[in-house]
This record gives structure tokens, C-alpha cells and sequence, in this order.
């Protein structure tokens, strides 16, 4: 049995989000998910809502992407 998910804070999860794009490069929204699910972590907000808000911050960059049938996300 895995263990539950916690709700990330907001600044939490803009560090969490901004660290793993540095790390990792562009990811799809699913691949953010699939990443902070296995550290048992979940944004405050549904995660395409959230990246959708840090976008309008400028903490980070998104585009839709045909290739990946969805948003690709990245640092600025």
C-alpha cells in the first residue's frame, strides 16, 4: 500500500515545480504529476491549473505541444 499524497503550499509547489523543469528539462503536464506522485506530493490546484497560474507569474514557460497531446512546460 502506497503511501497518501500531500497537498504541496503554493510556495512549495512553485520550488518543487521550478526545481524539477532545471532538473529534468521541458515535461508535460502528466510527467510533472507522474514526478511529484512518486515523492507523494500534489499541487494545491488541479496541476494543469496550477502550471497555468505560475505560468502567469513568469515563474515558468508553456506552450501546447502536438508531439505530446498536451502543455510542455519549462523553465524561463
Amino acid at each position: 500500500m502506497s503511501a497518501p499524497s500531500t497537498v504541496m503550499s503554493e510556495t512549495d509547489a512553485e520550488t518543487f515545480v521550478v526545481d524539477l523543469l532545471r532538473q529534468r528539462g521541458p515535461l508535460s503536464t502528466m510527467q510533472i504529476e507522474i514526478f511529484a506522485g512518486k515523492e507523494h506530493k500534489r499541487c494545491p490546484d488541479q496541476t494543469v491549473i496550477f502550471l497555468m497560474k505560475m505560468k502567469k507569474k513568469g515563474l515558468i514557460a508553456g506552450e501546447a505541444s502536438l508531439e505530446r497531446k498536451g502543455w510542455l512546460w519549462s523553465v524561463r
